[in-house]
């Protein structure tokens, strides 16, 4: 065989393997991509399979790969003994964001540069892998915010059935720590007090010290713990999480302000059932008083029954909304009682048939003042059952029972 011979073969093998060589990358990428599209959750592993069968297909002594999915996750996966150092490198970007690279050397000592074949192929790859990082990465960002969103509609609605301000701050702490991975939190209180949950070591008198923003979240570094901040309402307060493994993001910070704004609000509303409660309570307190002055021993008997009913319910662990109305309805069960003449309620002697008949209307009478009063519907009822019996021997409704109200109930006992 002649020379010219000899070149054409070459030429003809040389083409042969470079055909070769692009129609399986062609298919590795190709089914690549077809599985990671299908099983997105094991991504990982199909980049792993990929800088495999890039070493095979390029015929690569050493090949790797290393990208940043997120902030929490990164996959690093190495084929080969050579030092990435020794090795060319082809960047991974996600739009114009360096997000990691494709590495590889075509033998051990890195003396050896790669061919053009070769740095196609790794280009090609990197371009790939990019958007499958990609993919990956806006998954993990729709997943973050689906949770971010789903624990504040929590906090939304747990702040909305809350109404004790103490109660108030725990449970949003308890709720921040999850949303927001913290290993400690704590609520700046307008008038000086403070509450805190989880570790949060010496920065206590730090984080007191910062002023947050109004527009965008205040994020930093207190002595051990990353931070990360937001005013609550327009009063001087404010809300912190710290954790140590990583900073904060500003996504993060989004979702802590729109946390501090249902704390704000729960406040407001916090405050504006203690002042209604207070003013429920002087109501309350000027009834029993009006009937107090019509008939001397009542009074006394209305403080006993209140403590003795309040007391009896708590022991048996009725809800707090339960306790409050026996206890409300325990000062108020004789307040029809101003209804009735002076001759029968304060009548030295026994009462005749007919004073009895009249005496008996004050429930009633008692659930006529009462209906005037919004939101004091189980109050009403309760007073109107208070002589019932529990063998249906009582009045007005000679009810029996459990058809006797809980509050009427224990008021009777």
């Amino acid at each position: 065989m002649d020379d010219n011979q000899s070149m054409q073969q070459s030429d003809h093998t040389r083409g042969y393997t470079a055909e070769k060589t692009s129609s399986g990358l062609l298919g590795l990428i190709g089914r690549f991509g077809e599985e990671v599209c299908a099983e997105p959750e094991h991504l990982e592993s199909k980049l792993e399979e990929m800088v495999s069968g890039l070493a095979e297909v390029l015929d690569l002594h050493c090949v790797g790969l290393s990208v940043e999915i997120s902030e929490k996750r990164r996959i690093s996966v190495e084929m080969g003994e050579q030092s990435r150092d020794g090795s060319e490198k082809f960047p991974v970007m996600r739009g114009k964001v360096w997000v990691g690279e494709l590495f590889a050397g075509a033998n051990a000592d890195g003396g050896e540069p790669l061919t053009e074949e070769q740095a196609d192929g790794l280009r090609a790859a990197a371009a790939s892998c990019a958007l499958a990082v990609d993919a990956a990465h806006a998954r993990e960002v729709a997943s973050v915010r689906a949770a971010h969103g789903s624990l504040v509609q929590l906090a939304s609605e747990a702040l909305g059935t809350i109404l004790d301000e103490e109660q108030l701050h725990k449970t949003v702490l308890v709720l921040t720590l999850e949303l927001l991975e913290a290993t400690g939190g704590i609520v700046f209180l307008e008038d000086g007090d403070v509450v805190s949950i989880g570790e949060i070591g010496e920065s206590v008198r730090e984080l007191e010290q910062v002023e947050t923003p109004v527009r965008k979240p205040w994020i930093g570094r207190v002595g051990r713990f990353h931070a990360l901040g937001v005013p609550v309402g327009r009063s001087g307060g404010s809300l912190f999480v710290v954790r140590k493994e990583r900073p904060y993001t500003e996504n993060e910070g989004v979702s802590l302000k729109l946390v501090a704004r249902q704390l704000a609000r729960a406040e407001e509303r916090s405050r504006l059932y203690a002042s209604l409660e207070t003013t429920t309570r002087d109501a309350i307190a000027a009834l029993a008083a009006a009937l107090e002055s019509r008939d001397g021993t009542t009074g006394e008997h209305i403080m006993r029954a209140q403590n003795l009913t309040g007391e009896v319910a708590g022991v048996l662990g009725l809800d707090p909304d339960t306790v409050q109305t026996t206890e409300y309805a325990a000062i108020l069960h004789d307040v029809g009682k101003i209804g009735i003449p002076d001759a029968i309620l304060n009548k030295p002697g026994r009462l005749d048939e007919h004073e009895w008949a009249t005496m008996r209307l004050h429930p009633q009478m008692g659930v006529d003042i009462l209906s005037r009063i919004s939101g004091f519907e189980r109050v009403s009822d309760a007073v109107l059952n208070h002589h019932e019996r529990y063998d249906g021997g009582g009045y007005p409704l000679r009810s029996s029972g459990y058809e006797i109200p809980m509050e009427a109930r224990i008021i009777s006992v």
